[in-house]
């Protein structure tokens, strides 16, 4: 499962990982945080290691 640090993510700007994704499982919440859809989510690792704030983790 892979889940989003919200104490790293800046959460000001269009979130990188959204065009990253293969599976299209990455949104963002009104706040600008990124949301990952566990039902669409391969758990292919592409967020974790392209996130810039490596705000992303699998766990």
């Amino acid at each position: 499962m892979i889940q989003v640090d919200k104490r790293i993510c800046p959460h000001n700007h269009i979130c990188p990982l959204i065009k990253v994704c293969p599976a299209g499982a990455v949104s963002q919440d009104p706040e600008g945080f990124p949301v990952i859809d566990y039902s669409l989510c391969i758990e292919c690792g592409k967020c974790v290691r392209k996130c810039p704030m490596q705000a992303m983790r699998k766990v």
